[in-house]
C-alpha cells in the first residue's frame, strides 16, 4: 500500500500540548512549509506527499533528474497508508483537513498511547533494560522527578546536570543546570513540572559525538535500518548530518567509542527491548539518539532520546541509499534560505556525485541542503 506522507516537524511540541488545535510557533510553520516537499525525496516508490503550491516546473525537473518515484497528493484513496512525520492529535487533524477519513487514522486511545511512549521516561526504561540485560558498562539512565524538592535532591548527586522536559524536540526543553544556578531557575522549573507533570534529569556529559540507531516498527516487530551521525549546537539543537556510506559512519562512531563491541551489542539488542516496550502500539520509523563520552568508566550513553517518529537521520539514510552515489561523502543541513531551490551538482545514473542540491523548492524560507564533496 502506498504511503501518504506529511512533513510535520512541530509534532513533538504538539505532543506536549496534546491538543488537536495546537498552533505552532511562526518559525515552525515556516519550516513545515519549506519542508513540505522533503518526503518526495525519502518516500518509497509510489508513495504520495501532501504539499501545497508546489512549483510544477521545479517538481518535474528534480523528479526527472533524480528519478523521484513519489507523487504529489491530490485526493485520498482507500489503499493509502497515512504516514505523517509523527503522530499527535494535531498531525491527525492536519490529515483530516486534507481529506483523510477518520476511520483511516489513529483513535484518541491509540494517540494517547503514542504520546505516553514518546515521554522521555520511555528512554530511561530502555536504558535500564539495556543495562540489566547486556554484560557491558553503560551510562546510567536518566531519572524522572515530579517535584522541585526531588529535583534538588538529585542535583546534589551531580557536579552539573541536564534537565529535560518530557516532550520537546531538537534541543528545545533541554536545560543545563548546577546548584549555583538553581535559585535563579527555580520558578521556571516549577512551572515546567506543573505543565508537564515531571522532568528528567541526568549528568552533564563530556560529549565526543552524537549519533543515532535507526529502526522501523511494524506489527510489533522491530527492524534495524542503519546509523546516523549528526551534529548539534548548544544543548541538543540539530545542526546537520554526515552523509557517507554506512560502513564509514559505523567506523567513525566506533572510533569515538574506542571499539565496536559496545555499539554492536546495543544496536543488536535494542529490537528485543523495543518490541517488548512498544509492541503493536506504534508502526513506523523511530530513532534512538546516543552519545559517545569521555572522562568516565563507560564510553556510551545508549539512550539520550527516543524519537518515535521520522527523523532527519532516517531522511539522510534514505537519501544516501536512493539518491547519492555510493562512496561519496558530504553533509546535510537545514538552514535559513539564501538561494532556495539551488541545484548545482554532478550526477551519475541519477545519483548525486558532487555539488549541492536544495531539497526544498524555490521561494522557501528554509533550505534542506545536500552538499557532496568533490572527489
Amino acid at each position: 500500500m502506498p504511503g501518504l506522507h506529511l512533513f510535520f516537524p512541530e509534532n513533538d511540541l504538539a505532543l506536549a500540548q496534546d491538543n488537536a488545535s495546537y498552533t505552532a510557533p511562526p518559525a515552525a510553520v515556516k519550516l513545515r512549509r519549506a519542508g513540505a516537499t522533503l518526503p518526495l525525496w525519502y518516500g518509497d516508490a509510489g508513495d504520495y506527499v501532501i504539499a501545497d503550491g508546489v512549483n510544477a516546473r521545479w517538481y518535474n525537473d528534480v523528479a526527472g533528474r533524480f528519478g523521484l518515484a513519489t507523487k504529489l497528493y491530490s485526493r485520498y484513496s482507500d489503499d493509502m497508508t497515512p504516514m505523517p512525520w509523527g503522530w499527535s492529535k494535531a498531525s491527525r487533524k492536519a490529515m483530516q483537513v486534507r481529506g483523510v477519513p477518520t476511520d483511516a487514522l489513529p483513535s484518541d486511545l491509540e494517540l494517547d498511547r503514542i504520546r505516553e511512549l514518546s515521554h522521555r521516561r520511555t528512554s530511561a526504561l530502555i536504558a535500564d533494560r539495556l543495562a540489566k540485560e547486556l554484560p557491558i558498562r553503560l551510562a546510567p539512565k536518566a531519572v524522572e522527578v515530579r517535584s522541585f524538592d526531588e529535583l534538588l535532591e538529585r542535583l546534589t548527586e551531580y557536579d552539573s546536570a541536564v534537565v529535560k522536559l518530557p516532550w520537546s524536540s531538537s534541543g528545545r526543553g533541554i536545560i543545563p543546570l548546577s546548584l549555583a544556578e538553581i535559585d535563579r531557575q527555580k520558578q521556571s522549573l516549577q512551572g515546567a513540572i506543573r505543565r508537564q507533570g515531571s522532568l528528567m534529569i541526568e549528568p552533564r556529559y563530556d560529549k565526543v559525538c552524537d549519533f543515532a540507531a535507526l529502526y522501523t516498527m511494524s506489527a510489533g516487530k522491530c527492524v534495524y535500518e542503519g546509523l546516523s551521525l549528526f551534529e548539534t549546537s548548544g544543548f541538543g539543537s540539530y545542526a546537520g548530518n554526515i552523509l557517507a556510506p554506512q560502513a564509514d559512519i559505523h567506523d567513525m562512531i566506533c572510533e569515538s567509542l574506542g571499539g565496536a563491541d559496545v555499539l554492536d551489542a546495543v544496536i543488536g539488542h535494542l529490537p528485543v527491548v523495543l518490541e517488548s516496550l512498544i509492541g503493536k502500539d506504534y508502526d513506523g520509523p523511530l530513532g534512538i539518539d546516543m552519545m559517545s563520552v569521555r572522562g568516565a568508566d563507560y564510553s556510551l550513553v545508549p539512550v539520550v532520546e527516543l524519537n518515535l517518529r521520522m527523523t532527519m537521520g532516517h531522511v539522510c539514510y534514505r537519501l544516501y541509499r536512493d539518491h547519492i552515489y555510493d562512496g561519496c561523502r558530504g553533509k546535510y543541513t537545514v538552514v535559513p534560505a539564501t538561494a532556495s531551490g539551488v541545484v548545482d551538482c554532478d550526477t551519475h545514473d541519477g545519483r548525486i556525485r558532487s555539488g549541492i542540491v536544495d531539497l526544498a523548492q524555490p521561494g522557501s524560507d528554509f533550505s534542506f541542503l545536500v552538499e557532496i564533496d568533490r572527489p
